[in-house]
């Protein structure tokens, strides 16, 4: 005899402690008198005292306890209120003891099994899909590298025979200008400006693959910074003197010398002026700024220019990417400027941000430090 009252204590201590189901003991009325740790921790609530339909979710409104005592033998598939806030559903068998009603809930095993190997199943296929991934990404890379390299390969070959054609061309307009007529001094500037924007472009390509490829280094020395805007105004003034634009400059002449890349920020300089130049109004005036402060060196041109919407910002340095605002001259670019300026600024720890309002214009202003760390 106490053998039995002992297994059955340690029976009841189970059932209320470890097992994995739910077990609620009612009062007639429904009020939860007791229940086990595990029906607990799946309401994440203390339970006791509350009425037991309280805790089921009961969509249909057909919950009625009396209706459920009828049969004890048979199961009902209910759901119940998690502590998650997502009802989770049980077969739930009611039987009544006396004046109490006690209540077990059981998981589907079986859905639980086709929930596993679905959850198995996915898992695999999520497996390949990522080995099919990282495989294609493998490729895409080598590909990369390849046109990278075959990029580079094309744009040196052809910078020679263009800067040929260049040089012989201005020779040609230069010298030949009373031996040739009107039509065929207008062939050799058509011919000399091709070539010229053609060169941009393969010095653009030879930039980007270089970025691209990870090889964009820089060369840092100490440089005058005014001289280096200085030669970048060379090639803008001939671009902007076609178009009867003034460029004002307003550059300090006492700036300190500071440690950076001149020729690349030349480029970057040039890059951002040529651009205000080709969307400001012929006659018009381009404002062109370079300051320090204690930490850094400033550099801002604004032009008066169509202007663009904030949208369209996000755009200027993306490579090949075009925004509304058309050059006042129809002149031509090859869409890689804006991206290799910003990669040359960001080289140097510094910054470029654009200040732009429809019909009011376009400032590009970049910064970087004085001492690059």
């Amino acid at each position: 005899m106490e053998e039995d009252q002992h297994i059955s204590l340690e029976t009841t201590a189970y059932f209320k402690d470890r097992a994995p189901l739910l077990f609620f003991l009612l009062s007639d009325g429904g009020q939860i008198v007791d229940t086990n740790q595990y029906a607990k921790a799946i309401t994440g609530r203390h339970l006791i005292g509350e009425n037991i339909k309280d805790v089921m979710v009961d969509f249909n409104d057909s919950f009625h306890l009396s209706a459920l005592l009828k049969d004890s033998s048979k199961e009902h598939l209910l759901n119940i209120s998690t502590a998650s806030d997502l009802p989770q559903s049980f077969y739930f068998s009611f039987k009544k003891i006396i004046n109490q009603i006690v209540v077990f809930g059981r998981l589907d095993t079986e859905e639980l099994e086709i929930m596993r190997k679905e959850l198995v199943s996915l898992n695999q296929e999520l497996s390949n899909l990522m080995r099919a991934l990282h495989k294609s990404n493998v490729q895409l890379k080598r590909l990369n590298e390849e046109k990278n390299r075959f990029l580079g390969m094309a744009a040196h070959d052809l910078r020679k025979p263009i800067s040929l054609i260049i040089a012989y061309s201005e020779f040609l307009i230069e010298e030949a200008q009373d031996l040739l007529n009107t039509d065929q001094i207008g062939f050799l500037n058509t011919i000399n400006a091709s070539c010229v924007f053609m060169k941009y472009l393969v010095d653009d390509f030879l930039d980007v693959s270089a970025i691209e490829a990870g090889r964009f280094e820089l060369d840092l020395q100490p440089a005058i910074i005014c001289e280096v805007l200085a030669n970048s105004l060379r090639l803008n003034r001939l671009q902007a003197d076609k178009k009867g634009i003034d460029l004002q400059v307003n550059s300090d002449e006492s700036l300190p010398p500071i440690i950076i890349d001149a020729p690349k920020i030349e480029q970057a300089m040039t890059n951002l002026v040529s651009n205000a130049i080709e969307h400001a109004s012929p006659d018009s005036l381009v404002s062109i700024s370079l300051a320090c402060d204690q930490q850094f060196l400033i550099f801002a041109v604004k032009d008066n220019g169509p202007g663009m919407s904030p949208d369209e910002m996000g755009k200027l340095f993306k490579p090949f990417e075009k925004t509304s605002a058309k050059k006042t001259a129809g002149e031509k670019s090859t869409g890689l400027g804006m991206l290799i300026t910003r990669k040359v600024i960001e080289a140097h720890d510094g910054k470029i941000w654009v200040d732009s309002k429809v019909g009011e214009g376009t400032m590009v202003n970049f910064k970087i430090p004085m001492a690059k760390g």
